[in-house]
């Protein structure tokens, strides 16, 4: 079997990982499939996947990618997920298509009005939840802790230009800004971004319930990408 060194990182980023993950699997012990499966709300087949797909990093049988991270972020401390997020940002190349994705982290990805409307947002949040920014989230997300501890670490994230809004992000920044804005910017990254189908439900959720007027019909370009997908498949 191909061994991937440290998993694509650097020597001391995945013995961080590592010594997160052993400690997670030692306070779980034989319990860490159905821990997935409470913190993901799947089934144990859906967890058993993220679980090997966590274990195939550590063991250095495939490469930590972008959608990893984010699948694993709310497992391990917010130091070591920024680490990682800043990594792969400078040096994540993508074997199946062979180019180096957008890594541009300017304004998050999203348009500069966009993104300053967002920041104004989320500094107004901060301001009014200044010592409870975290349990504000898990109020409005109906989630704990540790969930609510990795979508803080996302937010902080976009703030401060380290990483870009992908359609996970979306999902996890709903509730937290305005309706007009999240709108907005889920309207523009699911446009822009592909998504693993795990998303699809979400994704096509948070569409039909934030869509505009303008939006509906044949001309909405979410709805021409799944056209052009699906003729290019022949289906």
């Amino acid at each position: 079997m191909k061994r991937f060194e440290y998993a694509g990182l650097t020597k001391e980023l995945h013995q961080r990982l590592t010594l997160e993950f052993d400690a997670l699997k030692e306070q779980h012990r034989r319990t860490l499939t159905k821990y997935v499966m409470q913190t993901k709300q799947c089934d144990r087949a859906q967890a058993r996947k993220y679980c090997q797909r966590f274990d195939n990093v550590i063991k250095e049988r495939s490469k930590l990618s972008p959608a990893t991270l984010d699948d694993m972020s709310e497992y391990i401390t917010d130091g070591l997920v920024n680490d990682l997020q800043e990594y792969l940002a400078e040096n994540y190349f993508s074997s199946s298509v062979k180019f180096r994705p957008d890594t541009d982290k300017r304004n998050a990805g999203l348009p500069e009005e966009l993104f300053k409307q967002y920041c104004e947002e989320i500094k107004s949040l901060k301001a009014k939840y200044p010592n409870s920014f975290t349990a504000h989230i898990m109020d409005v997300k109906g989630c704990k802790y540790q969930k609510a501890t990795s979508i803080r670490t996302a937010i902080n994230t976009l703030y401060t230009e380290m990483g870009i809004v992908t359609p996970r992000k979306v999902i996890q920044l709903e509730g937290l800004l305005s309706r007009e804005l999240f709108g907005k910017i889920a309207k523009y990254v699911f446009n822009k971004h592909e998504w693993p189908e795990s998303l699809d439900s979400e994704v096509d959720r948070i569409y039909l319930e934030y869509r505009t007027k303008g939006d509906r019909g044949l001309n909405k370009e979410s709805v021409k990408r799944t056209l052009y997908k699906a003729i290019s498949m022949g289906l």
